[in-house]
């Protein structure tokens, strides 16, 4: 997994970062503080070991004087079927407390 932390991914599957319902309306946001526009989930494998994870990268808007700051936390998934009942299952902020990422860039 050490070869994992080059960020040498393909990516596999995006994700809608607004999940819908059956009849087209809007699930929820990644987020809740996004909107829509700046976090994105997507299926991406190693291009050396081809370990799969699910990605979840927001922008974590300032709240202060900081800066936005940048997260991509990586969730180790062992295919597409579990990343993506992982994307229609949860929410940004439940996903996060659902799992631990195997490790986050900032």
């Amino acid at each position: 997994m050490d070869c994992c932390m080059q960020k040498n991914f393909e990516i596999i599957k995006e994700y809608d970062p607004t999940p819908k319902n059956p009849d087209g309306s809007i699930r929820w946001f990644l987020y809740r503080w996004d909107d829509g526009k700046r976090g994105v989930r997507r299926l991406v494998r190693c291009q050396n070991c081809c370990t799969l994870y699910l990605v979840q990268a927001y922008h974590l808007h300032k709240f202060s004087e900081q800066k936005d700051t940048l997260f991509e936390d990586y969730y180790i998934v062992k295919d597409e079927h579990e990343a993506d009942y992982l994307n229609r299952t949860y929410t940004g902020v439940q996903l996060e407390h659902k799992l631990i990422p195997t490790f986050r860039f900032r």
